[in-house]
C-alpha cells in the first residue's frame, strides 16, 4: 500500500517540455532576427535622410555637379537597401509568426500532458483512499465480530467454581 504515484507517460511529458523549450528558443531567435532587420532598415532610412539633407545643402551652396550626382546615387542605393530590408522584414515576420504558432502548439501539448498527469494523480489518490477505507472497514467488521463472539460465549468456569460443586 505504500507504493508511490508513477505517471506512465512521464517520458512523453519530459519530451514535450523539451520541445516547448526548443520552440521557445526558435521563437526568440526569429524575434531577434526581425528586430535586427528592423534596426538595419531604420539605419538605411536615417542615412538616406542625411544624404537628402546634404543634397539640399549642396544645391543651396552650388556644390559641384558630380558631388550632387554621387549623393543621388548613394541615396538611391540606400533606398533600394531599405526596400530590400522591408521585404526581408516581411519574410522574417511571417517566419516569426509561424514559430509563435509552433510555440503555442508545443505549450498546449505540454499542458495537455500535465493535465492528464494531474488527473491520474488524483485518480491514484482517490483509489488509495478507497483501498484504505476498505481496509479500515474490514478491520472494523472483524473487531465487531470478535466482540460479538466474545459476548456470545458463556464465561468459562474457573477452578474455584468446580471445587465448590462437588461434595462426598
Amino acid at each position: 500500500m505504500a507504493r508511490r504515484f508513477k505517471f506512465n507517460l512521464e517520458t512523453v511529458l519530459r519530451y514535450r517540455g523539451v520541445l516547448e523549450d526548443q520552440r521557445q528558443r526558435e521563437f526568440a531567435e526569429a524575434s531577434r532576427e526581425l528586430e535586427e532587420e528592423r534596426l538595419r532598415r531604420e539605419e538605411f532610412l536615417r542615412e538616406r535622410g542625411k544624404i537628402q539633407d546634404e543634397i539640399v545643402a549642396a544645391y543651396r551652396e552650388r556644390a559641384p555637379f558630380h558631388f550632387i550626382v554621387e549623393s543621388y546615387r548613394l541615396a538611391g542605393g540606400l533606398e533600394r537597401s531599405a526596400e530590400e530590408s522591408a521585404k526581408i522584414q516581411r519574410r522574417l515576420a511571417a517566419e516569426m509568426e509561424k514559430r509563435r504558432q509552433a510555440l503555442i502548439a508545443a505549450r498546449r501539448d505540454k499542458r495537455v500532458m500535465e493535465t492528464l498527469k494531474e488527473r491520474r494523480r488524483e485518480e491514484f489518490v482517490r483509489e488509495r483512499e478507497r483501498q484504505e477505507q476498505t481496509l479500515l472497514d474490514e478491520m472494523s467488521i472483524q473487531a465487531r465480530g470478535r466482540r460479538l463472539r466474545e459476548e456470545a460465549l458463556p464465561a468459562a468456569p474457573t477452578l474455584t467454581d468446580s471445587s465448590t460443586g462437588s461434595s462426598a
